[in-house]
């Protein structure tokens, strides 16, 4: 079992540490010393808790701009780790963008702008999430364009609704500005493509924010296909959903902030797939691949945005085989939706929702093998591998009614950077999580020339927002 790299927090040390101290109170000789021990001990406490308020701890310590000192909580990277401290800026500032600052400051890189420009009250919205990164109210933006203009920001992350998704990232690169767009890239794939081309023509980095490839998780899936482990890929099977607060006019069911289950679960669903499909067998196990990969008998239905992009994407590109599902009867928005999918000669089946619960898994299935990502797989922590012995290199008759002969079974664990206790509540699940994007987006950045990010490339990007339109289209889902 992989253990996770990330140390434990200094104020668990504390705490470790006050025990050894006042722990031998059981020592004692007297039981009325003992009480006076215990008494004593809380006093000390109490004035030390009320000290370390007097002074801040546990609050945003001032400091340089945008740098915030952690309390309770380690960075994800020491500074010898560090790949490059890039300044982050962060357009639209929702629940969402919260936690990625949060991960910022647990990546030990500075915020140094912040902009609400869309939002009722958006000044002062702005200066108060500004105020809880240690940002001064001149770095605190109540329009996007001051954002994209201060040149005391590296990389710009979007946040805002889906609709304002393609304006405001194609803003901050007219100036310059590096982006990491939250997914879906956009409301439809003219726009994806648009912003795609307009980075390439500035030089500058782009991707969408599908932090799950990110995840030390999703990195050993893909190890142990790349490997050969459980042999080729079969099937992909996955499914994410909810249950929605009903409200028309929030994002979730909203057509004109481009709402709607497909947009904001089952891309995550139909990126597992492309990203799963993309992945090469290394040598030497490449040899053991099967000479034909591709199903033979299916028809391609990705309409015209396919076969006009191929100088993006290829010619084996995603299959839409059936799509079922609903709409909201009041702003016409896919609430629940199955899909059989086929890439690369691998079937995706998969499901999303804002009308259910949902597991919120993957399981990714092999000729020999399987790899499940554990829940939530947008964001997991582990990932179970189960491995067959492989019929096609033994001479014994096979198991017409049983499993194959079990040769492996590894699970993987890694826990999340401690969430800092200043910022509490937490407002997004696991949203430390967004700590090992960033620090891919840095990684990167690094390399001179770097301009997508390797574990979301352009042509994924593209891929996913067309299969997005297309299974849209099937429900006659509203567009906005």
């Amino acid at each position: 079992m992989a253990t996770s790299s990330y140390g434990t927090s200094r104020i668990r040390k504390r705490d470790a540490n006050s025990r050894e101290i006042w722990g031998g109170g059981g020592r004692t000789k007297s039981r009325k010393w003992a009480v006076y021990g215990s008494l004593f001990t809380a006093s000390i406490l109490v004035i030390s808790a009320a000290t370390a308020y007097a002074y801040g701890v546990g609050f945003p310590h001032k400091g340089e701009r945008g740098m915030t000192t952690l309390e309770g909580s380690q960075g994800v990277l020491s500074e010898k780790q560090m790949p490059m401290k890039l300044r982050w800026g962060i357009a639209g500032l929702g629940r969402i963008a919260h936690e990625f600052a949060v991960a910022i400051v647990v990546s030990g890189m500075p915020i140094t702008a912040v902009a609400a420009g869309a939002l009722p009250h958006r000044k002062r919205r702005s200066k108060f999430f500004g105020s809880q990164f240690n940002l001064p109210p001149n770095c605190t933006y109540d329009n996007y364009l001051d954002l994209a203009k201060d040149p005391n920001v590296d990389i710009v992350y979007v946040a805002t609704t889906n609709q304002l998704h393609r304006n405001v990232s194609m803003l901050m690169m007219k100036y310059g500005k590096h982006v990491l767009v939250e997914k879906p890239t956009a409301m439809n794939f003219g726009e994806a493509k648009e912003m795609v081309e307009y980075a390439k023509k500035q030089k500058v980095f782009f991707a969408t924010n599908f932090w799950n490839a990110a995840f030390p998780a999703v990195r050993f899936a893909r190890q142990a296909v790349r490997t050969g482990q459980i042999g080729d890929i079969v099937e992909i099977t996955g499914d994410m959903g909810f249950q929605v607060v009903p409200n028309h006019n929030d994002r979730w069911l909203s057509a004109k902030l481009g709402g709607g289950s497909i947009m904001d679960m089952a891309c995550y669903l139909f990126q597992f797939l492309v990203m799963f499909g993309d992945e090469k067998l290394e040598e030497p196990y490449a040899k053991f691949r099967k000479s034909s990969e591709v199903s033979g008998g299916i028809s391609r239905d990705i309409g015209n945005y396919m076969e006009s992009d191929e100088k993006y994407l290829g010619l084996n590109d995603v299959s839409i085989l059936a799509v079922v599902g609903k709409n909201d009867p009041t702003t016409g928005v896919d609430v629940d939706a199955d899909f059989l999918l086929e890439y690369k000669g691998i079937k995706g089946r998969f499901g999303s929702s804002l009308s259910r619960a949902s597991p919120f898994t993957v399981d990714i299935l092999g000729s020999q093998g399987a790899i499940s990502i554990g829940s939530p797989a947008n964001c997991p922590t582990t990932a179970t591998l189960t491995a067959f012995q492989d019929a096609r290199r033994t001479t014994f008759l096979p198991f017409p009614c049983c499993q194959q002969p079990l040769v492996a079974q590894r699970v993987f664990s890694e826990g999340l950077p401690v969430y800092p206790r200043q910022f509490y509540p937490q407002q997004y699940p696991r949203g430390t999580g967004f700590a090992y994007i960033i620090r891919a987006v840095a990684e990167c950045l690094m390399d001179e020339g770097c301009l997508e990010l390797p574990d979301v490339p352009h042509k994924t990007t593209l891929r996913v927002q067309a299969v997005v339109d297309q299974t849209r289209k099937r429900l006659n889902s509203s567009f906005g």
